[in-house]
């Protein structure tokens, strides 16, 4: 009995442990990227690096060195629905968002230089940025393409291309609400 117990366990605490994580709201997204009229959590990687963003990018920057985002919360998105983020290892690299309308524009942002850059995609709205799309800053482009599919998670290349041609690409996972 103890034996047959001993094995019993161990699989019920699994099985307990694979239920699906629970998407994240709009309301939820806002918060985490602190456009809930708060700040977002969590500490920032350099406190002097800003919290706001410019659609012009620093001047003489590799605009395809993307760095991880940090502290966001005085970035806006505008409105939206819903968003994804670049995940490249534990380091958000940009973050987009949209409202559920196809004939608005989409919104991203990344940190290029140590300052953040607002970046535009076409009309498409909340689905094109999660099937994936490309956002135009000033002397650059980010494409995003995620494998298929619809699941909240999917591994996605990313390339960013600057002005003369200059690309670099990263790999990740694009995660969407």
């Amino acid at each position: 009995m103890k034996r047959l117990l001993l094995i019993a366990l161990p699989l019920a605490l699994a099985g307990c442990s694979s239920e699906p994580a629970e998407q994240e709201s709009a309301d939820d997204f806002a918060s985490r990227i602190g456009q809930d009229g708060n700040a977002a959590g969590g500490p920032q990687a350099d406190p002097d690096l800003p919290n706001t963003a410019s659609v012009t990018a620093p001047g003489g920057a590799d605009l395809t060195q993307l760095q991880k985002l940090g502290d966001i919360g005085g970035v806006d998105l505008g409105a939206r629905d819903g968003g994804c983020t670049l995940m490249v290892g534990k380091d958000e690299i940009l973050i987009a968002g949209a409202p559920d309308d196809a004939s608005v524009p989409g919104k991203a942002v990344v940190r290029v230089g140590d300052s953040l850059v607002l970046t535009d995609a076409a009309a498409g709205g909340l689905d094109a940025i999660r099937d994936g799309t490309s956002f135009a800053g000033e002397g650059f482009t980010v494409s995003v393409a995620p494998a298929a599919g619809t699941e909240q998670r999917r591994p996605a290349n990313v390339t960013v291309t600057d002005a003369a041609g200059k690309t670099q690409s990263y790999s990740g996972n694009w995660i969407c609400s």
